[in-house]
């Protein structure tokens, strides 16, 4: 066997491998005994055949083909190990130049280059800002909406008010064969909100709910709006569309008193004080976790501006299905199918993945390919108390979210077990490399690396995996019996975006801002040790209350 290797620019190597005609003989009498095993030959045995016998019956290139099939099967890593090849995927049989014997060319992904530079002088001050005690009290009145009674209105929409209607919308002065059309006669509902609570996400623009302030039931009012050049959506940029608001009625909320029986209604709190004083309590640890994701997002695409990488394309080709089928399932979860999406968008699937899908992957695929190598070039390893700190805040979350039966029912006990630990394991190590991009950022000493937490490691690679199921089992039932059904934040965050449309592409996009983990780290964490106990259940009821 002769190989030729090249390895090319995009990151992918070409081998051209040849063999000899004594070599490939060997592969041809195989072939041929494999065909006539699973033939019948008139006058023979399956498998008995002589080779001529088959020739003659299935013809040389039939015995040919399952030679080359044989070939590449039996000697692929042996082309790689002879090549000194590390592959990062399957490699692709490009073309056969010669059947008899056979030249073949391979292209085979190679591992991506990653040079991040003089990351470590990145410096981006923290400037986390003063608490707004009267976020409290905003979040206390959503939940009095969310509890609120709806009457009817006798008066015309003010704030805080409930707007039915139907929505038209078009563009003005579309292109030739542009389809101007937005919306045609919607059905729509928005909470006119205050002024210094309009969201950024709102639709069809932000600010579209208070342009309802004074409307009434059967009033047409047209709103026009100038979308900006840089729209997140490239179907609205630099356009002017006109809105037709048909309102069909006004709705006043009639809010509840925030008294003993409210909150109780909310969770196991004594009184409006009580939940008051926990509720500011979690909204300032929201409020600097906020910050924070802002921060390290900077941290992250400052460094990622300064990292010059090389990755094949099968990389971005694999992520690029991957956020497709993210989307998708994003959009079933709406009861939307891909194509009537894409119709609604006045786009087709080719066009799409190139201006939206495309871009977007790989985005998401350099920015995992960053935050592995920093992983490794930090040498993260997992702090085990922090690991079990996180698998109770896991395993609290999936208790309050009801489906813990239903997952365990799906994936088995073991799937189950393995699934917490490798989220488990993926946080940790974000929360790690989270607050040594902090260090960095701040101009901090970063600490030197722990030889003891190494050896900790090192023996916890070889010890079990998963929970027992029978662990499991025990903090399911004591979260059942002790956890408190309480206001969950989703359904308020819900009523506060009452008045916008979500794209999943976008929300897509959001989600991934998070630190995405290192693929090696999370194949790892089948080596971990987990000692989670009844803890998890008792930190649920707290942060079910809250969140």
């Amino acid at each position: 066997m002769n190989i030729e290797k090249v390895i090319q620019e995009d990151r992918q190597a070409k081998l051209t491998v040849e063999y000899s005609p004594e070599e490939f003989e060997k592969f041809k009498r195989r072939a041929a005994k494999k065909i006539s095993k699973n033939a019948k030959i008139p006058g023979f045995r399956p498998g008995k055949a002589p080779y001529q016998v088959i020739v003659n019956h299935y013809g040389e290139g039939a015995i040919v083909q399952e030679a080359i099939d044989l070939l590449i099967d039996d000697d692929y890593s042996k082309i790689l190990e002879e090549t000194e090849i590390e592959p990062s995927g399957s490699g692709n049989l490009e073309s056969i130049d010669n059947l008899d014997p056979p030249k073949f060319i391979l292209i085979v992904p190679l591992k991506p280059e990653i040079d991040l530079g003089d990351y470590r002088s990145v410096r981006i001050d923290y400037q986390l800002e003063p608490f707004d005690e009267s976020e409290v009290d905003a979040f206390i009145l959503n939940l009095q909406r969310n509890s609120a009674t709806i009457i009817p209105a006798e008066h015309p929409a003010e704030e805080d008010d409930l707007v039915y209607f139907n929505l038209s919308g078009e563009f003005l002065n579309p292109e030739t064969d542009e389809d101007a059309t937005i919306t045609d006669k919607t059905p729509q509902q928005v909470v006119i909100p205050a002024e210094d609570k309009i969201t950024s996400r709102e639709w069809p623009f932000p600010g579209f709910s208070r342009a309802l302030l004074g409307v009434k039931a059967g009033d047409v009012k047209e709103i026009q709006h100038a979308y900006s050049d840089d729209h997140y959506d490239k179907e609205f940029q630099g356009k002017t569309a006109i809105f037709t608001v048909e309102v069909q009625s006004v709705k006043a909320l009639e809010l509840p008193e925030v008294d003993e029986e409210f909150v109780e209604s909310l969770g196991n709190y004594e009184s409006p004080e009580q939940f008051r004083e926990k509720l500011e309590e979690r909204l300032r640890v929201e409020h600097e976790e906020a910050y924070e994701h802002e921060y390290f997002n900077a941290i992250l695409n400052e460094i990622i501006e300064n990292t010059a990488m090389n990755y094949p394309p099968q990389m971005l080709e694999h992520e690029e299905e991957h956020a497709l089928e993210d989307l998708k399932s994003r959009l079933e979860k709406q009861n939307m199918d891909f194509e009537t999406y894409l119709k609604l968008r006045d786009t087709d699937e080719e066009t799409f993945m190139i201006n939206e899908v495309r871009p977007n992957a790989k985005q998401r695929l350099e920015r995992n390919l960053v935050v592995d190598t920093l992983v490794d070039a930090e040498g993260l390893v997992l702090d085990e108390s922090l690991f079990k700190e996180q698998i109770n805040h896991l395993m609290s979350e999936v208790f309050r979210s009801g489906k813990v039966t239903e997952l365990q029912k799906q994936m088995g006990d073991d799937g189950f077990s393995r699934m917490i630990s490798m989220e488990g394991v993926s946080r940790t190590i974000n929360t790690q490399l989270k607050n040594r991009l902090k260090l960095i950022a701040t101009g901090q000493p970063i600490p030197e690396e722990d030889d003891s937490a190494s050896e900790e490691q090192e023996s916890s690679e070889g010890s079990e995996s998963t929970m027992a199921a029978e662990e499991i089992h025990a903090i399911q039932e004591t979260a059942d019996e002790d956890e408190k059904f309480s206001a969950d934040e989703d359904s308020i965050k819900n009523e506060q975006e009452l008045n916008t449309v979500s794209d999943p592409l976008e929300a897509a996009n959001e989600t991934e801002n998070s630190l995405p983990i290192a693929e090696d780290t999370l194949e790892a964490s089948a080596q971990v040790n987990m000692d989670v106990t009844g803890e998890a259940a008792e930190n649920a009821e707290f942060d079910s209350e809250i969140e």
